[in-house]
């Protein structure tokens, strides 16, 4: 590619990045019912209009909510690779929004979860029962699987103190905080055998090593007809949405896992009824303890 194209490509892709930031604005100002100068506000909208016709019509709360999330994840991940392309792989996250923002988005997994359980009876019974969450990060699935099962019991474990004290925090706040217990810990030091009817594994932010260890603690913190699940980041069937995945896990110190190769790790681990179900964002291997 000349410099010329290369030039009026990267113009062209301009666009949509300040189109995507604009959208956020949008759904910030939505979500704190704020007021700004009307001429800027009719030039904003009519940029939201011109991308996504339509989109911001009939939001409801919570959808402005979960929408406004991804947007500050997807900009405060851009931002740090952008001033930080040289940094060693690792998960180094601070920024108490971004870190909020990955937590929401992450709320999905429990609602996908639980989803899948519809026509799982096993897995369904396994949400009334005590659910380890690994990478708990600022208690978002925690708090998602305390609110939508009543019966449950959360123990959500991490080792990344930003992300614990938010979660502390939260928990504290919520309703729920009687049935949520939040431990800095490493899942690789876990050892409570058959504690626990359904384990929740984020294997994007671990290495390889890491990885295993802690499937190996988990097959035996699972009680009998417990269920592990396994999530990974889905890959988009577009090229450069692949590269970008790929990046973002490499960067925040992960592996990434052919879903063939783990699923005979989870089949190693002597699990039953292994399968994967594809809902994206997110992969998730499900295997239950005979």
């Amino acid at each position: 590619m000349d410099f010329q194209t290369f030039q009026t490509e990267l113009r062209r892709i301009a666009v949509h990045v300040q189109s995507f930031a604009a959208i956020g604005a949008a759904l910030r100002l939505r979500q704190a019912e704020t007021q700004i100068n009307p001429e800027i506000q009719a030039r904003l909208l009519a940029v939201v209009e011109a991308v996504l016709p339509g989109a911001l019509d009939r939001l409801e709360t919570k959808q402005v909510s979960d929408l406004l999330a991804h947007v500050t994840q997807i900009i405060g991940e851009a931002t740090e690779l952008f001033e930080n392309p040289d940094r060693p792989p690792a998960w180094v996250l601070r920024d108490p929004d971004t870190l909020l923002a990955w937590g929401q988005a992450s709320r999905q997994n429990i609602r996908s979860m639980i989803a899948l359980a519809a026509d799982r009876p096993r897995l369904a019974a396994a949400f009334t029962g005590r659910f380890v969450d690994v990478g708990t990060g600022v208690g978002a699935m925690a708090l998602e699987a305390a609110e939508q099962c009543p019966s449950l019991r959360v123990v959500g474990l991490d080792i990344w103190e930003p992300s614990l004290a938010l979660a502390r925090a939260n928990v504290a706040a919520s309703p729920y905080a009687a049935r949520i217990e939040i431990r800095a810990q490493d899942v690789t030091q876990l050892d409570e055998p058959a504690a626990y009817t359904l384990a929740w594994l984020a294997t994007p932010f671990m290495e390889r090593p890491i990885a295993e260890a802690a499937l190996d603690r988990l097959a035996e913190a699972l009680a009998p007809n417990g269920y592990l699940v396994v999530g990974l980041f889905a890959m988009p069937p577009d090229k450069a949405g692949a590269a970008f995945t790929a990046l973002r896990v490499v960067r925040s110190g992960g592996h990434i896992w052919d879903i063939a190769d783990m699923e005979q790790q989870v089949v190693a681990r002597g699990f039953v009824d292994v399968e994967t179900c594809l809902l994206p964002p997110t992969c998730f291997v499900i295997g239950r303890r005979p």
